[in-house]
């Protein structure tokens, strides 16, 4: 029996200096992971904060030479910026507002027991394994729907997910059904039963579903290349695109034309242009970062209760 309890003792200490061990090189590889991201976004940061001459002899590091917010300035009072936040800011909130309706709806009665269920679950499934491709959906857009040059193909499409679906129907089939059975008894109907009861109790839920799609309205760019040929139809991720490959093909062209002409790259006085490019690319990816933190909370409690049914 003391062999025995000395041998327990024995494995005890070895498992925890093995688990010891393991917390350690995960710290620290995660430490690693989180310098990797810090660094780059350290460095946009001090690009665009950086005295002109010391970016061109490319003195900037991490931390910024000189304190410059005229590329600030400059991306906050520029007329195609304001407009393309405008469109983003409210292709997010509609966006985001109505496909939690729908998915909640959707996800509300594809829990309930009905003829046909089984069938309309394995339809959806199918979505979200195949597409019809890329050329049948342009043509779907532009020439069956006449969506071309509207907010509509940067909306509809957003609206349906089966996979947001999937998550709020497992939670939403956690709740008692003596909860929506006394709603009932009491008068309620299921409109009332859905936004009253339901949507309540499922609110982590909600909320990190809601925050998924705010974060893909936000960073849609993909519907302006092939949908839009008006820049007052430009979202932020778009307008940013069009930022970096405008500045950076115009100082290639300068470069070109400076060495032709017997002189140097840095010759040019293209600072502006690289204070404007870091300069947009925070301002367009801080609102985002604010808000992510304090919705943080809400987005891991509620895919962990999505994902556990018991």
């Amino acid at each position: 029996m003391v062999n025995g309890i000395f041998k327990d003792r024995r494995l005890e200490m070895k498992r925890s200096f093995s688990q010891k061990t393991f917390d350690l090189f995960n710290m620290l590889f995660l430490i690693l992971v989180s310098f990797s991201i810090i660094f780059p976004f350290m460095h946009i940061l001090s690009v665009s904060l950086s005295n002109n001459n010391d970016i061109l002899a490319k003195k900037v590091g991490i931390f910024p030479t000189g304190f410059h917010i005229g590329a600030y300035i400059t991306v906050l009072t520029d007329y195609t910026f304001l407009r393309a936040f405008v469109n983003t800011v409210f292709l997010t909130v509609v966006t985001t507002i109505l496909s939690v309706f729908v998915n909640s709806l959707a996800a509300y009665a594809l829990s309930r027991k009905f003829y046909g269920k089984k069938f309309i679950n394995y339809f959806f499934l199918i979505t979200m394994y195949f597409s019809g491709g890329l050329i049948p959906y342009y043509i779907l857009i532009t020439q069956v729907l006449h969506w071309y040059n509207s907010f509509a193909p940067f909306i509809f499409p957003a609206l349906f997910s089966f996979f947001y679906i999937i998550v709020i129907r497992s939670q939403i089939e956690l709740i008692p059904p003596s909860l929506t059975e006394s709603s009932r008894i009491d008068g309620a109907g299921e409109f009332s039963t859905i936004f009253c009861i339901v949507i309540p109790m499922i609110l982590p839920t909600i909320a990190a579903i809601s925050m998924f799609t705010a974060i893909g309205s936000w960073n849609q760019w993909f519907p302006n290349l092939l949908f839009t040929d008006k820049e007052s139809l430009w979202t932020l991720q778009y307008f940013l695109r069009q930022v970096v490959l405008e500045k950076s093909m115009n100082y290639r062209i300068m470069a070109t034309q400076a060495i032709m002409n017997a002189g140097s790259p840095t010759d040019i006085n293209v600072l502006s242009d690289i204070n404007y490019q870091m300069a947009s690319i925070i301002v367009v990816i801080l609102p985002i970062t604010i808000i992510y933190p304090f919705i943080q909370k809400h987005f891991v409690k509620g895919i962990l209760l999505g994902s556990v049914k018991e």
